[in-house]
């Protein structure tokens, strides 16, 4: 009752520690997620799961993974996530009850399991159009793995053995095993805390540096670019000046055409008057055929480089277009007003030459420049890029984050970039574009680079602690062999590897043995004298367990243990069978008259006389109890089974026994029963019908015997 007792308290404890563990699971995977670069992050709450498992056993540790998976849900709204670490805790548990380490178990279920399973869920279930990027989520998920499994097994050395479950049953590993792991923890911790620290910092730095000079590079080009259109709008401001002024007398054709060849960004210009109707145009043979039209065709009064800047009477740069009547390259129309005073005479207008923007795409590197309108189309794009000017571009904004900061979008629902954008003062955008992985890359080989190394620091471990352990373990073995002997065996010259204490532990040991021996060799002697002893007092225990100590004929137990194996195979072999119980005749009396001893006399001659008669191997005798008889005889015919047992009767009655000056004379009855065609009578109903038998003996005047066969 005080044990089961026992066993409930434990039990209650035990989960009492899975809650408690659990919660504290909770806490760290929903408030200590350590973020990492990239919207990446370590999470620690598997810590505590693992050191239930070791601690408390694994129902217990079922119940903190459920707790944890919990709050790691809630923290980072990821099922997969929680999924996985599910997954590895189960495999850990079933490795770890198979005896393999729990840091080797992690390391095959990520090569195995985890690293396919992460692989194959970013493929179906998240939008990630980052190959580097996945690699670094793979291996990340498995350094988070390995760190969470390093940490555990290290606090197991730091846990109060008072936190263990009593009834967790576990095998030591091998002293080996315990090196090599210790030498993998101490090795692996600080190298994937320094390595994820560093690379972060690493990439954190690389980031801002990035970014900084996608500042610079951006805020350049828009002065560039607004320095390209203000140049060419102030230079068709000052022509429209001088043809409101005209001091020079130059035709407007004349100072059209040397503005032209002043600024070879304006692949056209023309004047219209008040009704927006083109009266003028350079260079002379892009104009020649259309000024000889009629004034309706050659009318521009719907295009917004007009009606803008005659409504506004301001200056008008316009979103790219493609020219039409005179040209149908990409352009960029700069107008401005002719007022003189202050009447509308009409404008004068100069389209830009698309491509001429490649005198400011000087950005080096793998940077590319792309320039888009107001309506997302393209005013210039690098070469690399595919661009033509007037393609529509979509530009979306990624949602996942890959960085710190730097922010990336998808161009064309094709390619992904790391960028900067600015907006001009006319509403034209300019992006800086940065090869997305240029930042990852690094990264991830940062993480290639440490896992590398922690394989091949396993397998320098794994080496080093085989070697180290058989430098401890061969001493340990020598001692023990030393110990073990039953002899002394001279002491060897203490080898390199061994150590003081060592040879300290074999010199006490060696004085042990001296004394063990000696106690060895007088224990031996006595247990010798002893055994001997026991053998005789066992032999004669089994005699009396079987024997009839007074006459040393078989007691009732051994008789019927005899007839168990005989009786059987005689019947099998269907050979003649003769039970015969014999009973001396007024046995009473003889007591009564001389006495108990001179009784046992009387039996003693009585068991010696039935011995000397039935003598042959197959005839068994016994002693039932009191002046009971019993015999077994097997073989031969039943006639001269019954000449014995006359024999027996006839001896008996002629016998004298002498007892302290009297003689005693006595006689017996015996009733027998035989087999000897039907041999399907079981023993016991064959003794039956032998004492019926003995009882007709009996009655029919004693001292004669009663035969019957079946």
């Amino acid at each position: 009752m005080l044990h089961k007792l026992q066993g409930a308290l434990s039990n209650r404890l035990n989960w009492q520690f899975s809650v408690a563990y659990g919660v504290l699971a909770f806490l760290v995977n929903y408030y200590a997620l350590i973020p990492l670069y990239g919207n990446l992050s370590i999470h620690l709450g598997q810590i505590i799961v693992l050191v239930c498992l070791i601690t408390r056993g694994e129902k217990p540790a079922l119940v903190t993974l459920f707790i944890s998976s919990l709050g790691l849900y809630l923290s980072t709204g990821s099922l997969p996530l929680v999924g996985l670490s599910i997954a590895e805790l189960l495999v850990l548990m079933v490795l770890f009850r198979k005896g393999v380490l729990l840091i080797i178990a992690d390391m095959m279920f990520w090569a195995v399991l985890g690293i396919p399973i992460t692989f194959t869920t970013l493929l179906f279930v998240y939008d990630i159009n980052s190959s580097d990027f996945t690699q670094v989520i793979l291996i990340k998920q498995a350094l988070n793995g390995l760190l969470s499994v390093s940490l555990a097994t290290m606090l197991r050395a730091f846990i109060p053995y008072t936190w263990y479950y009593s009834q967790i049953s576990a095998n030591p590993p091998k002293l080996s095993k315990r090196i090599f792991e210790l030498c993998l923890i101490s090795i692996a911790i600080p190298s994937l805390i320094v390595m994820l620290v560093l690379s972060d910092n690493s990439a954190d730095k690389l980031e801002k540096q990035l970014l900084n000079e996608l500042d610079i590079r951006a805020e350049h080009l828009r002065e560039r670019a607004e320095n390209y259109q203000l140049f060419h709008r102030k230079a068709v401001e000052s022509l429209a000046d001088t043809l409101q002024k005209n001091s020079s007398g130059d035709s407007e054709h004349e100072l059209m055409s040397r503005w032209v060849e002043r600024y070879p960004g304006f692949i056209t210009m023309i004047l219209t008057n008040h009704q927006g109707v083109v009266i003028n145009g350079v260079p002379s043979q892009s104009f020649e055929k259309l000024l000889q039209r009629p004034p309706s065709d050659r009318k521009v009064n719907d295009r917004d480089y007009f009606k803008v800047a005659r409504d506004s009477g301001q200056p008008f740069v316009s979103d790219v277009f493609r020219g039409r009547g005179f040209g149908n390259d990409p352009i960029i129309a700069v107008s401005v007003p002719i007022i003189r005073d202050n009447t509308f005479y009409g404008i004068v207008e100069g389209s830009l030459n698309l491509p001429k923007f490649e005198t400011i795409d000087n950005l080096g590197g793998m940077d590319s420049l792309l320039v888009v309108d107001s309506s997302e189309q393209v005013i210039y794009g690098s070469h690399d890029l595919q661009l033509a000017p007037l393609d529509t571009v979509t530009i979306e904004e990624n949602s996942q984050s890959y960085s710190n900061a730097i922010k990336s979008l998808t161009l064309n629902n094709d390619k992904v970039y790391n960028y900067k954008t600015v907006e001009t003062s006319n509403g034209w955008h300019i992006y800086i574009l940065s090869p997305f992985d240029e930042l990852l890359v690094a990264y991830r080989n940062s993480f290639y680079a440490l896992l590398i190394g922690i394989m091949v620091v396993s397998l320098i471990a794994s080496r080093i602690a085989h070697k180290f352990s058989q430098h401890i373990t061969r001493p340990l073995e020598r001692l023990v062999t030393y110990f073990s002997s039953n002899k002394i065996v001279p002491a060897k010259p203490a080898s390199y590897f061994s150590s003081q204490e060592i040879e300290t532990v074999r010199s006490q040991l060696q004085q042990a043995q001296r004394v063990m021996i000696d106690f060895q060799e007088q224990l031996k002697a006595k247990v010798d004298s002893k055994t001997e002893e026991l053998v005789v007092l066992n032999a004669e225990l089994e005699k009396l367990s079987s024997h009839d100590p007074l006459t040393g004929l078989l007691n009732r137990r051994g008789f019927e243990q005899v007839v168990d194996t005989v009786f059987p195979l005689a019947c099998r072999n269907q050979s003649n069978v003769t039970l015969a119980i014999m009973d001396l005749d007024h046995f009473k009396h003889i007591n009564d008259k001389f006495g108990h001893n001179a009784g046992d006399a009387c039996l003693i001659t009585v068991a010696q006389t039935i011995e000397e008669v039935l003598q042959r191997d197959s005839d068994y005798v016994g002693r039932f109890g009191g002046e009971e008889f019993v015999a077994l005889i097997i073989g031969e015919s039943v006639e001269q089974h019954s000449h014995l047992l006359q024999s027996v009767r006839r001896m008996i009655e002629e016998l004298t026994v002498e007892y302290e000056g009297d003689d005693i004379q006595f006689t017996i009855s015996i009733g027998a029963y035989s087999l000897t065609n039907q041999f399907d009578m079981n023993y016991d109903k064959m003794l039956c019908t032998a004492d019926k038998l003995l009882y007709e003996s009996k009655e029919s005047g004693r001292n004669r015997m009663t035969h019957k066969s079946q």
